[in-house]
């Protein structure tokens, strides 16, 4: 199962309100406040949420949009009688589908190479070693250091 990142769709509790409704669209006129039809407007689809303020998606929305891409959210606070208040809206960049696996792969023996100490030495290992070694030898060349630490020797 691919590693999905999850997002976190979150709003302030409003003290009145006994639930929330989510709204989620891909065109964001469509949830604009004064086109806005709450649970009659065509193409948006909406969650209800009881007692609290958030929701994770996919996990408690698996019916949100899979589709990568920027969608736009409104958010309403409902009342016992039913009445929802003007949207809060948002926008953000979703994505849950991972990409796909690599085609192909392989595990390789490496040559073995000979270290200038004689031992046995892998190729990347004796790469490593040159660049530690240039390293030290601009360190032991800056007379600064040598000032500083060798005291000029």
């Amino acid at each position: 199962m691919p590693l999905i990142h999850k997002k976190r769709i979150w709003w302030e509790p409003v003290p009145e309100a006994t639930g929330y409704v989510v709204y989620v669209s891909k065109n964001e006129k469509m949830i604009d406040p004064a086109d806005f039809s709450w649970e009659n407007t065509p193409g948006i689809i909406c969650k209800q949420v009881m007692g609290k303020a958030e929701l994770i998606i996919p996990d408690e929305w698996p019916e949100f949009p899979s589709k990568p891409g920027t969608y736009h959210i409104a958010i309403t606070s409902k009342d016992d009688a039913g009445n929802q208040s003007d949207p809060f809206l948002l926008s953000g960049l979703f994505k849950f589908i991972a990409p796909p696996s690599p085609s192909k792969a392989g595990v390789e023996s490496l040559s073995v190479v000979r270290s200038e100490s004689g031992l046995p030495s892998h190729a990347p290992m004796r790469r490593g070693e040159e660049i530690i070694r240039g390293g030290l030898e601009e360190v032991r060349n800056n007379k600064e250091v040598q000032n500083a630490y060798l005291r000029g020797e």
